[in-house]
Parts: C-alpha cells; sequence; structure tokens
C-alpha cells in the first residue's frame, strides 16, 4: 500500500466529522436545517446525510471532550461569523486533532507502515503550544472503508 499524506487522510476523514458534528451541535440547539445547511456552506441533502450519520461519521469524535468543546464553542459563533471565519475555525480543530496525536491510531489501521512511537509529523508540523512530542495518543477504532474505496 502507498503511504497516504495526513493531508488526504485529514480531509477524507477529519474535516468531514467536524463539519457532522457542527452540523449536529447547531440542530440540537433548535437551528433550522435550512439556516445550518446555510452557515456551514452545505446542501440541505448532504445536511441530512450528516445527520443520518451517513457522512462524516467514520471518525467518532465524542471520545475526544476537548474537540467536542471546541466545535461547540464554534457553533456559538457559527451562524453570525463569515463563511471564511467558520471554515477557519472548523481547519483549526482540524489541525488541533491532529497535534494532539488523535488520529494515530486510526491512521496506522489505514497505513500499517506507519509507527506512532515514532512518528512525529504531525504534532511538529500542527503542534498546539510548542514541540508536539508531549502529547500522547488516545485510542481511537480502526475506521471501515466506504464502498468504492480502497
Amino acid at each position: 500500500m502507498a503511504r497516504r499524506s495526513i493531508f488526504e487522510l485529514a480531509y477524507r476523514y477529519i474535516e468531514p466529522s467536524v463539519r457532522r458534528q457542527l452540523a449536529v451541535e447547531l440542530c440540537r440547539r433548535g437551528i433550522p436545517r435550512g439556516r445550518v445547511a446555510e452557515a456551514i456552506g452545505i446542501s440541505q441533502s448532504l445536511l441530512t446525510r450528516y445527520l443520518r450519520g451517513e457522512r462524516g461519521s467514520r471518525l467518532d469524535l465524542t471520545p475526544y471532550r476537548d474537540v467536542v468543546e471546541l466545535v461547540a464553542r464554534l457553533a456559538e459563533k457559527a451562524l453570525e461569523a463569515r463563511r471564511v471565519e467558520l471554515d477557519e475555525g472548523i481547519y483549526r480543530i482540524v489541525l488541533y486533532f491532529l497535534s494532539r496525536r488523535y488520529f494515530c491510531n486510526t491512521h496506522v489501521a489505514l497505513d500499517r507502515s506507519i509507527n506512532p512511537a515514532t512518528c512525529r509529523i504531525c504534532p511538529t508540523l500542527f503542534g498546539i503550544g510548542g514541540e508536539g512530542g508531549e502529547h500522547q495518543s488516545r485510542t481511537s477504532p480502526p475506521i471501515p472503508a466506504e464502498r468504492g474505496e480502497p
């Protein structure tokens, strides 16, 4: 298997999960679906798939309370934020997730050539608060590939 870029994996797994968590949080707060879709910049059809767990659910963010809290804080300002500000908030959460080494166990399940014990790419590149070696990886379950994916 060819080594996959962490950017590809973040785009494929983490970002959709953050967007889904944001959509779920906004709907939980009673925001009408049309307004949620508009705020996040997605179609109502995609919003429905997020809410049904058909998209963005291959990576469960709920074990990561700090990430869920970041999404909740982003939801508080999502309706007033400009689209570019909301996207920046989403990307910051994705980078935070990587910097905390939360994706390592999933990454190794997808690419057996990765050694989470020695790999320091994400904490070093995306580290929040300096050198990333101090962050510990949390256990995350392997994610099954969707139909049609390698």
